[in-house]
C-alpha cells in the first residue's frame, strides 16, 4: 500500500474544514517573508498561505513523491509558491532556501518517529530567522481512539503491531519544544468532530490515510485484505450502534506555538 496523491486530495475535505484553527493561530508576518510548510501533502492548505506573505514565498515539502507532484499539478503558475520532496526528518538539507519566518505543518508530524522529534525540531529552529514561528497542528494523545478499538486489535489478528503514530500529550510536545530552544511555548490538546458524511467518505479516510500507520508490520500479501476488512469493520461498528448512523470521527489534536528567541 503506497500514499496516493490524488486519492488523498478527494478525501482531504475535513482537514480543510479545521484550518481555520491552526491559521488564526499564524500570527502577521512581513510581506517579503518565507514560509516553510511541513508535510504539505497536495498543496491546498500551502498554496492559502501566499496571501500572508504578498511580496515573499511558501514552500512545501512532503515526504511522499505523489503528493508532491499532485500538489505541483494542482498548483501550477503560481510564481510565489513551490514543492518539492523533502521528509520532515531532513529539515537541515533546505538551510540554502531560508531563513524562513514561519514553519507551519497540518496532519503531519504524527506520522514522524517520536525518536525524530528532537532532531526535527532543532533543525527548525535553525532554519527559523530570529523571531521566527512555528505554528503546528496534529494528532494528540486521544487521537482517533475511536478507530482504533476497532482497528488496533483487527491489525494483530493480521499479524502486525500498534500504528506508527505519535500522538503525544501537551506536556510531552511543550518539553521537546522548550529542549529545542523555542520560546513563547503554547501547547494546546483540541477535539474536533471530523465530518464524514457516510460509509463511503469514512471508508476513503481509513484508506488514503488512516490505514497507512497500520501498514508497515503487515505481511503485502494480506494487505488488500486488511484494508477491505478494516473498512467493512470499522463501518460495521458504527452502523451498529443505537440511533441514526453518525460517522463522524473524533479527532484530537494538538496545536502548537513557538518562536525563535530574537
Amino acid at each position: 500500500m503506497e500514499w496516493n496523491g490524488e486519492h488523498y486530495a478527494d478525501h482531504t475535505a475535513h482537514h480543510r474544514a479545521f484550518d481555520h484553527v491552526l491559521l488564526e493561530r499564524l500570527e502577521p508576518l512581513a510581506p517579503h517573508g518565507r514560509i516553510l510548510d511541513i508535510g504539505c501533502g497536495v498543496g491546498n492548505f500551502t498554496a492559502g498561505l501566499v496571501d500572508r506573505v504578498p511580496a515573499g514565498s511558501v514552500l512545501g515539502v512532503d515526504a511522499d513523491a505523489s503528493m508532491v507532484a499532485t500538489a505541483q499539478a494542482n498548483h501550477e503558475g503560481h510564481s510565489r509558491l513551490s514543492f518539492q520532496v523533502t521528509p520532515a526528518q531532513d529539515l537541515g538539507t533546505l538551510a540554502a532556501l531560508g531563513p524562513f519566518a514561519a514553519m507551519v505543518s497540518t496532519a503531519c508530524l504524527h506520522w514522524v518517529p517520536e525518536v525524530d522529534h528532537p532532531s526535527v525540531l532543532q533543525a527548525a529552529h535553525d532554519l527559523l530567522e530570529p523571531g521566527g514561528q512555528w505554528c503546528v497542528e496534529f494528532g494528540g494523545r486521544g487521537q482517533v481512539d475511536g478507530l482504533r478499538k476497532t482497528l488496533d486489535p483487527l491489525a494483530l489478528e493480521f499479524g502486525g503491531g500498534p500504528p506508527r503514530w505519535f500522538f503525544p500529550d501537551v506536556a510531552t510536545y511543550s518539553g521537546l519544544l522548550a529542549d529545542a530552544g523555542f520560546v513563547d511555548v503554547d501547547v494546546q490538546l483540541v477535539t474536533q468532530a471530523r465530518p464524514m458524511k457516510d460509509a463511503a467518505a469514512l471508508r476513503g479516510l481509513l484508506t488514503s490515510q488512516v490505514l497507512f500507520a497500520y501498514m508497515p508490520d503487515i505481511d503485502d500479501a494480506r494487505h488488500v485484505e486488511f484494508i477491505q476488512t478494516a473498512g467493512d469493520a470499522v463501518i460495521e461498528s458504527v452502523e451498529a450502534s443505537p440511533g441514526p448512523a453518525n460517522y463522524d470521527v473524533e479527532y484530537v489534536r494538538i496545536v502548537a506555538t513557538a518562536r525563535k528567541p530574537q
